[in-house]
């Protein structure tokens, strides 16, 4: 079991006391047997002796205990109050700094080495952004024209059917890529907070449809049974195309990483003044070690790698930021041949 530090800085106070006091009885006794025999030859002055002086011993005990964990406590409060700052700490508030105590003492230094370190870690971040920001700009020039010189060279008559079927795959991977940029740059503007949304009266039931019909169109290869179970009608504030595109990589992960035969299954919820929107599919599932991962970006499971699924690896991390942007969250689970994927979103007015 782990202990703070302070209930052990106490433990071992107490340990020395108690020492101490057992050392100091010793040495009373020892002291008493030198100078008055006749008290040790006697068993009841002898223990009369040894009770007497163990409970004038428990004064100075209980007393120098109680200043020992006073003072402790109170010496450690600022470690605390700066540990407890410290965990607050991640990437999106690099830009607080802890307040400093004003003693001017090793702790007020500690907090200003912490403040320099979130700094520097925020600067850092900030030149990450700038350059993923700037890089992807000047991307898409060069992939714009590369796909328009594919397409004018497909459009010529004289063209030979292998050379055809080539630049058509070259056109698909600058698609690709194209994707790869476009899912970077909002990323990092969001981020950097320069992503706002455009806030709307938004029925979920309706969203909820649209993806179902994407599955049916998207499945029809897997031969996928869609099916929709939606509750309730709800409506909520929120912004309807960012909802919609969550909802779209949703599906296509649900269709991807699908079997033949498979299913898509989608459900709408309420609970605790929140709507849950879930969708389950079949499937090889996700296996519990990579769950928690799946939200990173660029992360592809075990069972994805070195298949020939297309996939650019920030689907669901733009998923999941816009399911905080709306103040919600996405969870995982996922056991062989059915995976869940649930956005928890809260609701602005009661359900209807």
């Amino acid at each position: 079991m782990n202990r703070s530090l302070r209930k052990r800085l106490c433990w071992w106070h107490s340990g020395l006391f108690a020492a101490a006091i057992a050392i100091s009885l010793l040495l009373a006794w020892r002291e008493v047997h030198r100078h008055d025999p006749s008290v040790v030859a006697d068993d009841g002055a002898k223990w009369e002796f040894i009770a007497d002086t163990a409970l004038e011993s428990c004064v100075p005990f209980v007393l120098l205990g109680a200043v020992s964990w006073w003072l402790i406590h109170r010496s450690l409060a600022p470690v605390v109050r700066l540990t407890e700052a410290a965990e607050h700490i991640h990437e999106d508030n690099l830009h607080h700094r802890i307040p400093l105590q004003g003693t001017g003492d090793e702790l007020d230094r500690l907090t200003s080495v912490l403040n320099d370190m979130t700094e520097r870690l925020d600067t850092s971040f900030a030149r990450v952004r700038e350059f993923t920001l700037h890089a992807s700009h000047e991307l898409k020039t060069p992939l714009t024209i590369l796909r328009s010189g594919f397409e004018q060279s497909l459009s010529r008559p004289d063209i030979a059917e292998p050379l055809r079927d080539q630049i058509i795959t070259w056109m698909d991977e600058v698609d690709r890529l194209n994707r790869i940029v476009s899912g970077l740059t909002l990323l990092t503007q969001a981020d950097a907070g320069q992503v706002s949304l455009q806030n709307e009266e938004v029925a979920l039931h309706d969203l909820l449809r649209d993806a179902a019909s994407e599955a049916d169109i998207l499945g029809q290869s897997l031969h996928l049974s869609v099916t929709i179970d939606l509750g309730q009608s709800l409506t909520l504030r929120a912004d309807r195309h960012r909802l919609r595109q969550l909802l779209l990589n949703l599906t296509d992960n649900a269709v991807k990483y699908n079997r033949d035969h498979g299913f898509i299954h989608y459900a709408l919820k309420t609970a605790d003044r929140h709507a849950f929107l879930q969708v389950h599919s079949g499937g090889r599932g996700i296996p519990p070690d990579e769950l928690p991962h799946i939200f990173q970006r660029f992360y592809r499971s075990s069972s994805s790698r070195g298949s020939d699924l297309e996939g650019i690896g920030l689907g669901l991390s733009i998923c999941q930021w816009i399911a905080h942007a709306h103040g919600g969250e996405i969870t995982a689970k996922s056991q062989p041949d059915h995976t869940v994927l649930t956005l928890r979103i809260p609701l602005t007015q009661a359900p209807s």
